[in-house]
């Protein structure tokens, strides 16, 4: 769904606040003047400007602020006058004088079956007992039975060759935000698209978890019946504008689950989105999500400037697609795109 501009939505806010406050300052106003309150409790203001006048003048001419007591009403007029006023604010909602937020602007909170879902992945080189090299990056949970969607480029060598042992990585799920994921599980590779020339190419990888890690502190002795993950979005139908959070474990986020959010800023021929939202190295193959919290892509570039950077989303529709015109019916784990 559309996002309205933060900016503009601001404004729009304010303008009701202020329209809101002053129709409840008449409500008030017409009650007590009804009870013959008003006049009463006017006088008493006006005499304390009166009493902190220093310099003996109260007012114009030297009198005390004075007020006309307004009409007297009938409890049918006045309930008549309320009545009036709940229709103008009806009418204010009704013909959008002021518009009001729409429902998707409160975003809901990620679950923590959903945190858990956005994992990190700890990759060792093939030849990681003479270099000691891991690649770590991030990856999404899709389904119950963890197939995980990830970039190519993160189950990669230093060399950036495909890894080809096993198993490819092992799978970190966060339980608690404030502490690092634990390492529990272990994953292998079904399919990845090769490089291309392309600048933009189709950096994507997929990973299915098929055991524990049976050396590693703190991981369960066997495999949950299912695993918490991600819902899948659409992504063909955002436009500029659009809310977008990325979340994953960047190398700056002292190793624990990181979330950030802005919109989508544009795109990039036929499978990239651009987005304004913070991504860093170690988001790579993360979650991109949209304002219900449903997967629309994983996260894959940045690009720096002079003062800001961009990032660079691979769609999920494609992703999808891929998957399931090409990457299930091969028997190959190479699976050009």
């Amino acid at each position: 769904m559309k996002q309205k501009g933060f900016i503009s939505i601001k404004v729009q806010l304010i303008i009701l606040a202020v329209a809101l406050l002053i129709i409840s300052l008449e409500i008030t106003g017409l009650v007590l003047d009804s009870k013959g309150k008003l006049f009463p409790l006017l006088y008493k203001i006006s005499q304390v400007f009166t009493r902190k006048s220093t310099d003996g003048v109260q007012g114009e001419g030297g009198k005390g602020l004075t007020f006309k007591e307004g009409p007297e009403y009938s409890d049918e007029e006045m309930e008549k006058r309320i009545k009036e006023l709940e229709e103008k604010i009806k009418d204010l909602e009704d013909n959008q004088q002021v518009p009001f937020p729409p429902e998707e602007y409160f975003l809901p909170p990620l679950t923590q079956e959903e945190i858990s879902a956005v994992v990190e992945l700890w990759c060792p080189d093939d030849n990681y007992n003479n270099t000691g090299y891991i690649s770590i990056g991030s990856g999404s949970i899709v389904s119950p039975e963890g197939i995980i969607i990830t970039n190519r480029h993160v189950i990669s060598n230093e060399d950036w060759s495909v890894i080809k042992s096993a198993p490819t990585c092992y799978v970190a799920i966060t339980s608690d935000i404030a502490w690092p994921p634990v390492v529990k599980y272990a994953a292998n590779l079904i399919a990845y698209a090769p490089v291309t020339n392309d600048y933009f190419d189709f950096d994507i990888a997929i990973l299915y978890i098929n055991d524990v890690c049976r050396e590693c502190e703190g991981a369960p002795s066997t495999l949950p019946s299912s695993f918490s993950y991600l819902d899948l979005g659409y992504s063909d139908i955002l436009a500029p504008g659009d809310y977008v959070a990325i979340a994953g474990y960047p190398g700056i986020g002292a190793g624990t689950f990181n979330f950030t959010d802005g919109i989508i800023s544009g795109r990039v021929g036929e499978f990239v989105l651009k987005t304004d939202a913070k991504i860093d190295s170690g988001n790579s193959g993360g979650s991109a999500l949209n304002n219900r919290n449903q997967l629309i892509g994983a996260p894959t570039w940045t690009i720096s400037g002079q003062a800001e950077s961009m990032g660079y989303v691979i769609a999920i529709d494609q992703i999808v697609e891929w998957y399931e015109t090409k990457v299930v019916p091969s028997t190959s784990v190479i699976v050009p795109y």
